[in-house]
């Protein structure tokens, strides 16, 4: 019996040895998921900006949002393994323009209460740091040299890292760590990162970070899910690290992206630590 024959064969776009691509809704889909079977999540869900992607609505209602956000995160603590582990990318602020206020908010502390209230542990937050920062466009020329009315914009990105119920492995596993300096990054709490610029999608990840995640928070042959997979950058890194993973993906356009990719062996790669 295979380990992917626990989990649902509705909505399957496409499967290798090692993993299962999803095509649609992530909260429909991980209702039919199995309790207690995902070894990790590592995912960066969409941050209502206004994005226009091609299936999903980036401009909800604060409210409605972070009612979508508290939906897939008790999702999270029903599939997640008792010592189950979870890394999410989140900006640190945000404007969401569309609601017409400029409403500014603290998204990475949003997600900390919303985490808390689904009943899921907080360990950790990450802080990201480019390697080769992009200028900030944002700049409130108004005030310009005046202390008036300054906008002040942090365009830093995190990653919070938690679990369900138990922070140390239940048991021992294969570790793919191979180099000291890795180790010492992931534990520093700095993880540094090139920005991915090949716009595969409109809203792209970088390797770096779920490279990072997996090396630290999961064994050889875990079950890794991503349930935003967007172009399948996850999955890549899931592949080449030798781990089972599960990607939802709610665009079809997104799904053949990541099946493309896996065609051309863009899981191969070298240690990029």
């Amino acid at each position: 019996m295979s380990w992917k024959d626990k989990f649902p064969k509705e909505n399957r776009y496409f499967e290798t040895e090692n993993g299962i691509l999803y095509n649609g809704n992530c909260i429909e889909i991980m209702k039919a998921f199995p309790e207690d079977s995902i070894d990790l999540i590592v995912t960066s869900p969409p941050y209502n900006l206004g994005i226009r992607y091609d299936t999903w609505d980036d401009t909800m209602p604060p409210e409605e949002y972070f009612d979508f956000v508290e939906q897939f995160l008790l999702l999270f603590k029903t599939v997640l393994k008792v010592d189950g582990r979870f890394a999410i990318n989140v900006p640190y602020d945000i404007n969401m323009k569309h609601t017409g206020d400029h409403l500014r908010l603290s998204l990475a502390c949003e997600y900390y209460s919303l985490l808390k209230k689904a009943g899921l542990k907080y360990t950790a937050i990450v802080d990201l740091v480019e390697r080769q920062p992009e200028r900030v466009k944002y700049t409130a020329w108004g005030s310009w040299l005046s202390p008036s009315a300054p906008y002040i914009y942090n365009p830093k990105e995190c990653v919070l890292i938690g679990y369900k119920e138990q922070w140390k492995k239940v048991a021992d596993g294969e570790s793919t760590i191979k180099s000291g300096e890795l180790f010492k990054e992931i534990t520093s709490g700095m993880w540094k990162y090139t920005a991915e610029t090949s716009g595969l999608t409109v809203a792209n990840f970088s390797m770096d970070l779920p490279y990072k995640a997996i090396q630290g928070l999961s064994y050889k042959n875990d079950i890794v899910l991503d349930c935003f997979a967007g172009s399948g950058t996850t999955l890549m890194v899931a592949e080449g690290l030798q781990r089972r993973w599960i990607g939802i993906e709610i665009s079809k356009n997104y799904c053949d992206i990541i099946k493309k990719r896996y065609g051309l062996g863009c899981y191969l790669f070298e240690d990029i630590s």
